[in-house]
């Protein structure tokens, strides 16, 4: 796929959000796990304000939009304020679009249920397209698809490395986006800001050790490291993506070892880092949405320590391979990366509480590595496809 082509599509997806913000919606089915008892699989089309024409043959399926069905499965639960509503929101707007039928299926984190949950909808006529993301989903993914060679799978935020004729993968480079998170986290631990100390310690908690989650890490340091390479950075593991309770002692205890800034990258678990940071009264940094702005309506105790976040649009990436796939533009067998030059990473800069704790000096700074960044003028390593030991070598930099 053609950089072009691929731009021009994200910027068609960001009208359609805009139109179907406007849109009436039905609500999508969701469902827990493959409890068949609980599934209800009629469900209906999304309602849609501005379509392409549900009634109309799609040559890349050969039926009508509202005859195809697209089910999302989620690893852990909807709720998290992060990928898995991001997931949910970038397939509404794209039934909202073409008029599909959709359902969510929440795992809650058991991987016992990955395999049977594919294989269930794979086996089921209803279901075109079976769309999930992460790397945690990966191999369940691969083993399913292999068995069932006509089921279409899409894959996010991962990489399907065995090039299956049925999967169409799309990675997004976190390692840029948590450059930026570094820089910003760098900038502000040796700032005079409001709640910063003067011993250059930042910190980044992770959910389970995956490939995705190193990307982050080692695209954290070097951004951190851009700045001041005498920061010492703690790196603490949940060990999965939804112990919330974990989440916060993790927190808790790298602000007492001295860390005045926080990176989460934890899911659902990742809530509890955020209000960790905001009892130990440090700044936190969010993942994958704006969690300052999605927060400050219920918990604004919480979004008020978020300094930023590092945004991932698997809206964005989840809407714009749906369309793609349905109007047969989408390669099978296909691996892509997106990252800033295209739009989906970076970090939160719009709101309030962002354009309050930076100074004037430090947003610039930050808006001129992203734009460096963006142009390519910069080598942010990433550790997709990196050595052992070169990823090793980048790791222990983290502490001096």
């Amino acid at each position: 796929m053609k950089a072009t082509k691929i731009l021009a599509l994200l910027m068609a997806v960001v009208m359609v959000f805009a139109m179907a913000a406007c849109a009436k919606t039905e609500p999508n089915t969701t469902t827990k796990g493959t409890d068949a008892a609980n599934d209800t699989k009629t469900t209906e089309p999304a309602a849609s304000g501005e379509t392409t024409g549900s009634d109309e043959i799609l040559p890349a399926f050969g039926k009508k939009a509202s005859d195809i069905g697209v089910v999302l499965v989620v690893n852990t639960n909807l709720g998290d304020h992060a990928i898995c509503d991001l997931s949910n929101e970038g397939l509404q707007e794209a039934a909202a679009k073409y008029g599909f039928r959709t359902k969510v299926v929440e795992l809650g984190g058991d991987v016992t249920l990955q395999v049977p949950t594919f294989t269930e909808y794979a086996e089921d006529p209803d279901w075109d397209i079976i769309i999930t993301g992460t790397p945690n989903m990966k191999e369940a993914l691969q083993t399913v698809a292999k068995e069932y060679p006509e089921q279409k799978f899409i894959l996010y935020d991962a990489q399907d490395d065995l090039s299956l004729p049925n999967v169409a993968s799309l990675d997004h480079c976190q390692n840029e986006g948590a450059y930026l998170a570094g820089v910003a986290a760098a900038l502000l631990t040796t700032s005079d800001a409001k709640l910063a100390n003067d011993k250059k310690v930042v910190g980044f908690v992770g959910g389970g050790e995956n490939t995705a989650l190193d990307d982050y890490l080692i695209g954290y340091i070097q951004g951190v490291h851009s700045v001041d390479e005498d920061i010492n950075i703690l790196v603490s593991w949940i060990g999965d993506f939804k112990d919330t309770a974990k989440g916060k002692e993790l927190a808790v205890a790298q602000a007492n070892q001295g860390a005045d800034v926080i990176f989460s990258v934890a899911g659902v678990a990742g809530l509890g880092t955020l209000a960790g940071c905001a009892e130990s009264n440090v700044y936190s940094i969010g993942v994958d949405s704006d969690q300052y702005t999605v927060l400050l309506p219920t918990d604004p105790t919480t979004a008020a320590n978020i300094c930023t976040s590092m945004y991932k649009k698997a809206n964005v990436t989840v809407s714009t391979l749906l369309s793609m796939a349905l109007e047969g533009t989408l390669e099978w067998g296909h691996y892509e990366k997106w990252g800033l030059q295209e739009g989906v990473v970076g970090i939160a800069t719009d709101n309030d509480n962002y354009q309050t704790i930076f100074s004037d000096e430090m947003k610039a700074q930050i808006e001129q590595v992203q734009a460096d960044a963006t142009a390519g003028k910069l080598e942010i390593k990433s550790a997709i496809g990196m050595d052992n030991a070169e990823l090793q070598a980048i790791l222990a930099t983290a502490t001096k």
